[in-house]
């Protein structure tokens, strides 16, 4: 049997190659299109809850409380803002005697049906009537939320 030279066996792979090269190009090809389609979710309102009453009140004083925020969405929200709260009338004692205030921040993403808490500062205005005594004040509130895009 003859034996192949290098130079011989250099130029057998580089023709085999191009062969194989070829045989592959030769192959059919072809190309898709279409479309997909995906649906998106609707937004569920977020519930706030009273967690805590804070130290008793008395006119002129204040006291922090703190409130829950349940997020019921299946995706992660952004506490935005808690506005302002005011008491209804309780017990004679005349609606706004108790305010509480914008919150200076309201930090943090509460996850996809999760909660968050916040704490919250409540006054009771210094001319408070003796009706007023012994109430429990309900401040109604309301929190701006948006997706943690």
């Amino acid at each position: 049997m003859r034996k192949i030279s290098k130079r011989s066996a250099v130029v057998l792979g580089a023709a085999g190659a191009v062969v194989v090269a070829g045989v592959a190009y030769a192959a059919w090809t072809s190309t898709g299109s279409g479309s997909g389609s995906v649906t998106s979710t609707t937004s569920a309102d977020s519930v706030i809850s009273s967690t805590s009453t804070g130290t008793a009140l008395y006119p002129g004083g204040t006291t922090t409380f703190k409130v829950q925020i349940t997020n019921p969405n299946a995706y992660p929200v952004v506490v935005n803002g808690i506005s302002a709260g005011s008491s209804n009338a309780v017990g004679g004692c005349a609606a706004g005697t108790v305010t509480s205030a914008v919150p200076a921040s309201t930090p943090g993403t509460i996850a996809a049906g999760a909660t968050g808490e916040y704490t919250l500062t409540a006054t009771m205005s210094g001319d408070a009537s003796d009706a007023c005594k012994s109430q429990t004040f309900t401040l109604p509130l309301t929190a701006t939320l948006s997706s943690n895009a």
